[in-house]
């Protein structure tokens, strides 16, 4: 995807014909996101060249086009089709109940080129229709990055020293379009918001890192006016796409979302009665989208840390985030071991994804609640017996705190809660509060 959008900021200067010592090599771009804007295309086409009959109400503009086109009288030509992610949309889609499919408007020409830029690999493959004829288009490297950066922030104003800048390139991971938009902001608030400024506002939570990538600071003639400039905004137009074509990989991705961003096993995010083929088909999209990476060594899935914040964002804007964190507190309260010896190795694996699904625990009911006090004490537990006193005993007060909210005093995992926080409060030699704990729990 970061690619991607370099390379149409590129290419799209060239919108225009171009006159070589060759006969007239025309270049045309199209917007290709929906039917509609590929006749739309298809309209300018014919207006520019003039092609006899484009004023007609009529006129099949399609296919006026496509004559044209295949027709070498009128010379060379390159046409770009950009967003070409729906590649259904050629296949079974139509313009009108009288036309076929689009994809029978698409020249093939001696004369001709097409370039067909997309951010879903299994459309570009189906496209163009073969492997050997996609080019995979590589991210940034660390070089390319800052240099991007510089770019958008003015020479007399550097807002911050060349390690600042490489930490938020770094922070942005190499993503152009993140890069472009953090120097825009940069750029517009200066000298009141430097590099420096935006790295350590962008530290401080992931509301702050959502609401500076949402931010429209930036334009750019260049681009489709239609689709907005912000980074989220324009992740959550491929994941609207996904929720269209195939909703069970939208709540994929929204699952995975939930758990830590690195080393997903597919435990965690494919159910216990999931069929394989099924789970298959909800992941294939994702992978194609580049939303979700695949370690074939470990076979675990890893996602982009502002794929992540993007999806958390677009859930909440659906009124699905609670839900969906919900959810999960309940799949990590199931998986997590109890803790002891023999489930270290486990308990390891999924210790990140635990902390990540019990950071937001406001507005939850009862039922919630309890499954995320199970995991805390779990999680408590294991930390306790692997010598981490000081956050097994934070753990510890977040289970007894939530299992006081629902439960009676005297119920067994009450009694389990004030016990284990009286040992891990013995063990730092806080013997006074641990005391307190020991005697709560003999009455």
């Amino acid at each position: 995807m970061s690619g991607w959008h370099y390379k149409t900021q590129a290419a799209i200067e060239y919108s225009y014909r171009v006159r070589e010592s060759t006969p007239d090599t025309w270049v045309f771009w199209i917007h290709a996101s929906n039917a509609a804007r590929l006749e739309q295309g298809y309209q300018q086409i014919a207006a520019r060249a003039e092609i006899p009959g484009w004023d007609d109400l009529k006129t099949n503009i399609l296919q006026l086009v496509h004559q044209w086109l295949c027709d070498a009288r009128n010379g060379r030509w390159l046409m770009v089709l950009d967003n070409a992610d729906n590649d259904g949309m050629f296949f079974s889609g139509s313009a009108s109940e009288d036309r076929g499919p689009l994809v029978g408007f698409l020249p093939q020409a001696a004369h001709g080129s097409m370039l067909i830029i997309s951010r879903n690999g299994l459309a570009a493959w189906n496209l163009v229709g073969s492997y050997g004829h996609v080019i995979t288009v590589q991210p940034m490297n660390e070089k390319e990055s800052l240099a991007l950066l510089q770019a958008r922030i003015p020479a007399a104003h550097p807002g911050g020293s060349k390690d600042d800048e490489k930490a938020l390139v770094e922070a942005l991971e190499y993503i152009p379009l993140a890069i472009t938009q953090a120097g825009s902001y940069i750029a517009n608030r200066l000298p009141l918001v430097t590099v420096a400024t935006y790295l350590r506002l962008f530290y401080e939570s992931e509301a702050k890192q959502t609401r500076l990538l949402q931010s429209e600071e930036s334009t750019d003639l260049r681009r489709d006016p239609s689709i907005r400039y912000a980074v989220i905004t324009t992740w959550q137009l491929s994941f609207e796409q996904i929720r269209q074509e195939r909703p069970a990989a939208a709540d994929l991705l929204a699952l995975m979302s939930m758990f830590d961003r690195q080393g997903i096993p597919e435990d965690l995010v494919r159910g216990s009665e999931q069929d394989e083929l099924d789970f298959h088909d909800a992941l294939v999209p994702l992978l194609n989208y580049s939303l979700v990476r695949l370690e074939m060594s470990e076979g675990l899935y890893d996602m982009h840390r502002l794929v992540q914040l993007s999806v958390r964002a677009w859930l909440d804007i659906d009124q699905q985030l609670h839900s969906w964190q919900a959810k999960s507190r309940v799949i990590m309260a199931r998986e997590f071991p109890d803790g002891n010896y023999e489930s270290w190795t486990q308990c390891r694996s999924l210790l990140a994804h635990a902390k990540s699904v019990l950071q937001s625990l406001r507005d939850v009911d009862d039922e919630d609640r309890l499954h995320a006090a199970t995991l805390l004490a779990n999680c408590g537990w294991f930390l306790h017996l692997q010598g981490g006193y000081k956050e097994a005993e934070a753990m510890y007060r977040r289970a007894l705190e939530a299992r006081e909210k629902v439960l009676s005093r005297e119920h067994p995992d009450m009694l389990t809660s004030v016990s284990n926080l009286g040992n891990v409060l013995d063990r730092q030699g806080k013997y006074e509060e641990a005391e307190v704990m020991r005697r709560r729990a003999l009455a």
